[in-house]
Formats: structure tokens, C-alpha cells, sequence
């Protein structure tokens, strides 16, 4: 039997990337996230990265997703 990896929570997710990007806004070149090498010219993808996961995190905390506007049957 093989050993599947771990998928990740949200939450650890977030602490990666935002350790990512701590380690590139103090003067890194580059960062390593989730096995991958990022450079400093990525560090737009990982804010954006980081908004997404942030996002889920607070969705999750509300118990799921929230549906506005629609209208009652």
C-alpha cells in the first residue's frame, strides 16, 4: 500500500504562503512554497494566493457559503 499525501488545510495553506511572503519582503529572492521555488517576481501570485485562502478561511469560520440576492421559491 502506498502512502496518498495530505491535502492540506486552508489554514495551513494561508501560513505557507504568508511565510512565503514574509521571507520575499525581507529580502529574499525567492521563497519555497509546497515544494515549488517562487521568485520574487511572483510575489503578486502569492498575495493573490493568499486573498484566496484567507477567503475560504472566513467561509469556513461562517459555516459555509452565503447565498445574497436570490429570490425564495
Amino acid at each position: 500500500m502506498t502512502d496518498t499525501p495530505r491535502i492540506k488545510s486552508y489554514e495551513e495553506q494561508l501560513i505557507e504562503v504568508q511565510q512565503a511572503i514574509s521571507d520575499i519582503l525581507s529580502g529574499a529572492q525567492e521563497a519555497s512554497y509546497n515544494g515549488q521555488k517562487v521568485r520574487k517576481a511572483d510575489l503578486i501570485a502569492l498575495q493573490q494566493r493568499e486573498e484566496y485562502l484567507q477567503n475560504k478561511v472566513t467561509q469556513k469560520r461562517r459555516g459555509g457559503i452565503r447565498v445574497r440576492g436570490a429570490t425564495p421559491c
